[in-house]
Formats: structure tokens, sequence, C-alpha cells
């Protein structure tokens, strides 16, 4: 799995930064966490004061997406300031890498979600509503048209808004660029549009999910990833103020979630996170990347996130947020079902959920990313 990985890392023109695999590990440990025990809440909250800690840890972890966009953000400005964008060939050279690197895995998975769902559940409302799927549209649906459209009672692809997202970046970013050639001037654009974005649909009485998962809205936490790698000077400070800079960042996270937590009011319908709460935490996320980003080899962070299990996570995370809720409505069912006990039905769909997503993420991961990478190494110059 190593030579693979380190393939993938290659045919991306970086080197390789260690601690961002755990990162990512984090990540989406995270998100899995939040989307398989968020529906259980009120069960978890009858279990005691540890399963009560828990179910509001599990409850923050849509972060994990914030945390992929900072650095998708961040790798993505560093591939093309090691090789920019000159002639519309890059550019098309460009796309094309990112989608033979990353639409294989994503494309696997609809073709497996939509031959069960004709085979079994014809009448499903997510097959029904799948061409958002594929045109990488989902978040606009989620956003402006039909918010539930991508879940039912046997399905749930919900998830992809933050993929169609991170698509448009992708086809945005390179333009921006070429015609503004200041990656800083991009990055406070990027964050000043997202906050301009959720203003005027806050004050249109847009819903809360089109101010989370509309484009515009979210480019703020790319921009910020935009600036960090905008930002070489940072490995020449003293690693003091490196420290200083996270552990910053630290608090104002912890900060911002333990807000968050405590309000009985979703956070979604929060005006504060609406407004100016996901741009706080974007630059927090930033600020703790520091330290990743900066840190020697040796420093006992990157030893704990270069850890294999960590690695192996975090390489394999973009098949593993693909995998892990699609068929979670299903199992869930099922346990709920057959099992009178609802917090042993919460066990039993976790165990269940996560074995399936292993296996599937596995295949996806051996299979498919790991092998499309020698592809992408092939077409042009990125």
């Amino acid at each position: 799995m190593n030579a693979s990985n380190h393939g993938i890392r290659q045919s991306s023109s970086l080197s390789y930064i260690p601690g961002l695999d755990g990162v990512r590990a984090i990540a989406v440990l995270a998100v899995v966490l939040h989307h398989y025990s968020s529906p259980f809440s009120k069960v978890l909250l009858n279990q005691g004061s540890a399963w009560s800690i828990y179910s509001a840890m599990a409850n923050l972890g849509w972060v994990g997406v914030d945390i992929f966009f900072v650095i998708s953000g961040y790798l993505i400005t560093k591939m093309l300031i090691n090789r920019p964008i000159q002639r519309l060939s890059d550019y098309k050279a460009f796309v094309i890498k990112r989608a033979w690197r990353l639409l294989p895995a994503y494309v696997f998975c609809l073709l497996v979600f939509t031959t069960i769902a004709v085979l079994l559940v014809p009448t499903s409302k997510v097959l029904n509503n799948s061409l958002h799927l594929w045109t990488m549209t989902s978040n606009i649906q989620s956003a402006f048209i039909h918010r539930t459209a991508l879940m039912d009672a046997h399905f749930n692809l919900v998830h992809f808004w933050s993929l169609a997202l991170e698509w448009h970046f992708y086809l945005l970013l390179p333009i921006l660029i070429y015609c503004l050639k200041s990656i800083r001037l991009i990055a406070i654009l990027l964050i000043a549009l997202a906050f301009y974005s959720r203003y005027v649909l806050q004050h249109l009485g847009a819903s809360d999910n089109a101010i989370y998962a509309f484009t515009l809205c979210r480019f703020d936490a790319l921009g910020v990833g935009c600036l960090l790698a905008a930002l070489p000077g940072l490995h020449n400070i003293k690693s003091t103020y490196q420290n200083l800079i996270s552990i910053l960042g630290l608090i104002i996270f912890i900060t911002v979630m333990a807000w968050i937590a405590q309000s009985p009011i979703p956070y979604k319908k929060m005006p504060w996170v609406q407004l100016y709460g996901y741009s706080i935490i974007a630059v927090s996320i930033g600020m703790m990347l520091v330290a990743v980003i900066t840190a020697k080899k040796q420093t006992l962070l990157i030893q704990w996130l270069e850890k294999p299990l960590m690695l192996n996570i975090g390489r394999a995370s973009y098949s593993l947020y693909i995998w892990h809720l699609v068929f979670f409505p299903t199992i869930a069912n099922i346990a709920l079902n057959n099992i009178s006990s609802q917090f042993y039905a919460f066990l039993a769909a976790f165990l269940a959920a996560s074995m399936l997503s292993a296996l599937l993420t596995f295949i996806s991961f051996k299979l498919i990313e790991s092998k499309f990478y020698l592809v992408s190494r092939q077409i042009g110059t990125h």
C-alpha cells in the first residue's frame, strides 16, 4: 500500500507532507462518527455521562468536512504554484488529471449504488434524484431545491455535496490564478465572497442548508487553505511563533466548538455561525495546520500522525468518505426493526456499517484509487 500511495503523492506534483494523512484520518473519522451517531443522539443521552459526552463530541463531527476543505485548498494551491497554468492546454491537463485521480472511485460508488437501487428499490427517492450526483450539482440541489432529495429509508448520499463543491473549486481556482496572479489576493477574495454570500442569503431568507452547502458560501475554508499555501515564510519564522499560532488556533477552535455544543439550537440555524462562524472555524483549522506543515519529522505530533493506522485511514479517506453513509439507512433500519433496545440497535448498526464501509473502502482504494494514479501521471505536465 505504501508504494502506491507515494505514487499518488508524486502524481500530484507535491512532495509528501508528513502528518497531513493523519489529519485526514481525524477528519474522516469525525465525519463518520457524526453520521453514525447523530440519528441516535437522544438514545445516547439516556445512557449515562460517558455516552452523553461521546454524543456531544460526535455531533460536532461535521467539522471534519471543514478540515478537508482547508487541506484541499492548501494542496491544490501548492500544486498550481509548483506547476502554474500558463495556457489553455495546461488548464485542460490539470482538470483531466484531477478527474482521473478522483472520479473513478466516485463513479464506481454511483454505479454500485445505482445497480442495487434499480434491482432492489427502483422507487428510491435517491435514485430518482441521482442526476445531480452525476452532474456534480448535489450541493446546489440540497441548498435550493430539496435538502433531503438524496436521503431515504434505504440510501443516503447527501454527503456528496462537499465533493461537488470541491470540484467547483478545482475548476475555478486555476482560472483565478491565471487572471489575478496573486494567490494571497485570491484567498482574501474567496473568504470575503463566502462571507458576503452567506450575508445575502441570510437576509433573503434562504434555508440554513443553502447557507451551509452552496458553493460560494463555503469558499472561505478553501480560501484559508490557499492563504496557507501562499505563506512560505511560515517555515522561516521561529518554531516558538509557529507553535503559538497553532496553540491560538486550537484555543479558538475549542472555544467555538464548545459554544456550538452547548447551544440548544442546531449549528446550521445559529445566525452567528451562518454569518461568520464558518470562517472563524476555517481560520482556526488553518492556524492549527501550521504545526503540522512546519513540524520536523521527529516531533511527537508528527510521529503520532504518521502511525500506520493513521496513515492507512488518511490515505484511504476519500474512499471512506464516499462509502461510509451510502447504505447506513438500510443498516440502521434493520437494526431498529430487529432489536428492541434502541441503544443496542445503535451499537449493532454502528458495528455493521463500520465493517461494510471498511470492506467497500478497501476495494475502492486498492482496486480503483491506487490504480488510476498511473493514468493521471501520464497526462500533460500536471
